[in-house]
């Protein structure tokens, strides 16, 4: 995704912290790849499921920056878990893959 895109979809006009939104973009990114699988890159183009949580991500990093808190902590956004349970067997039948697949 690219950082206009998401920046349109946040409904964010500033530019001044557009290095701190690539930085949290490319981690979420990174990290939902992780989680779901990142030998078929050409899985994610068009991927509304996968779309979301990355921007959900994104916003999640953006916002939780720190290294102190306040309040309760959470590891991943719940939505973003849910959208990973769901890519994650979409991902095997794109790969037409079994479970020897080494991004399980």
């Amino acid at each position: 995704m690219e950082l206009t895109d998401l920046k349109n979809k946040l409904a964010i006009d500033s530019d001044v912290f557009n290095s701190m939104w690539q930085l949290s973009l490319d981690a979420a990114e990174a990290m939902i790849q992780g989680a779901v699988g990142a030998q078929k890159p050409e899985f994610y183009e068009e991927n509304k499921l996968y779309e979301m949580a990355v921007v959900m991500l994104t916003d999640h990093f953006f916002k939780n920056r720190s290294a102190t808190t306040t309040g309760n902590i959470k590891e991943t956004p719940l939505g973003v878990q849910s959208i990973i349970l769901q890519l994650k067997p979409a991902y095997r039948l794109f790969k037409g893959g079994g479970d020897s697949d080494a991004d399980s």
